[in-house]
């Protein structure tokens, strides 16, 4: 299992433009299950992101060298209503609580 997560700060009033931006559409990763947006209820600026995709770390890589372009694309179109991003990694799972 791969978690891709984001903690950002938000431009004032940016959520909706953000989420927008955010948003894949049809072209999802592959092995994607769901994904997360949450709100510091002390700071609604600050928004962290995470998406849950079953699949390798072999299977991640493929996937962004095939699509690297179109996820750069995604990307740069989010970071016009970022003030700030404080965390952005690629993590695989080693450890699962139920």
């Amino acid at each position: 299992m791969i978690v891709m997560f984001t903690a950002r700060r938000l431009k004032p009033g940016a959520w909706e433009d953000f989420r927008r931006a955010w948003d894949p559409g049809d072209a999802r990763p592959p092995g994607f299950q769901r994904a997360y947006h949450a709100r510091n209820i002390r700071d609604e600026e600050e928004i962290i992101s995470f998406g849950l995709f079953d699949m390798s770390e072999q299977q991640y890589r493929e996937w962004r060298e095939a699509d690297d372009a179109a996820e750069t694309r995604r990307v740069d179109q989010m970071s016009a209503f970022v003030e700030h991003e404080y965390v952005s990694g690629v993590y695989e799972v080693v450890d699962e609580l139920e």
